[in-house]
């Protein structure tokens, strides 16, 4: 899907914003950054900052990289193990994720000391359950089994994501295969033998 250029300024200065938040919020503290700062260093006004951002909490996180719709829609349809399939939806979306990987240091060192911001985050990552555990229920017959799975999977893109940070020299898609191994024994737990 080719984006309009309005489109793409738009995702460029809500970037933009987010990485000016984060470079402050790493320097000073989230808590200690004004919505007025961000603004100035952004070359904003505060009036277009709200356009794009409800607070500066949110400009933090930002808008995490949604699975994709061809991604979404193979999981769903796909005819080869489930644990096969779903790992490689998430080896795709880690390759989306790589691409931001510096901002996702910062936003790491943010959510360490800011709840407002793990909250914002925890409502993301609900949300992608809840498109996981819809794409899970075509392939698992057992809606509580889909929902188990998806929030399992998540937990283990968190794990991975948490690794990568904390680790010395390690990247994310391999920090994901590192933590691959609990999600591929809960699948098999979770689905039944065809």
């Amino acid at each position: 899907m080719t984006l309009s250029l309005r489109e793409r300024r738009r995702q460029q200065t809500a970037r933009e914003i987010q990485l000016a938040t984060l470079n402050l919020a790493v320097k000073k503290g989230l808590e200690n950054v004004t919505t007025e700062e961000i603004a100035a260093t952004t070359g904003i006004s505060t009036r277009t900052f709200f356009n794009y951002y409800t607070n500066k909490e949110t400009a933090a996180v930002g808008a995490p990289p949604p699975f994709s719709e061809a991604a979404k829609e193979a999981l769903r349809s796909g005819n080869g193990p489930l644990a096969d399939d779903l790992k490689m939806f998430l080896d795709q979306h880690f390759a989306a994720l790589t691409n931001d990987e510096p901002i996702l240091k910062m936003i790491g060192t943010v959510l360490r000391s800011n709840e407002r911001a793990r909250g914002i985050l925890q409502g993301f990552l609900m949300m992608e359950r809840r498109e996981l555990t819809e794409c899970l229920s075509h392939r698992i017959e057992h809606s509580q089994a889909a929902a188990a799975l998806a929030s399992h999977t998540t937990e283990a893109v968190g794990r991975a994501i948490f690794l990568w940070e904390h680790g010395e020299g390690i990247s994310l898609s391999a920090a994901l295969d590192t933590v691959w191994e609990g999600t591929i024994a809960a699948a098999a737990l979770l689905t039944p033998p065809s």
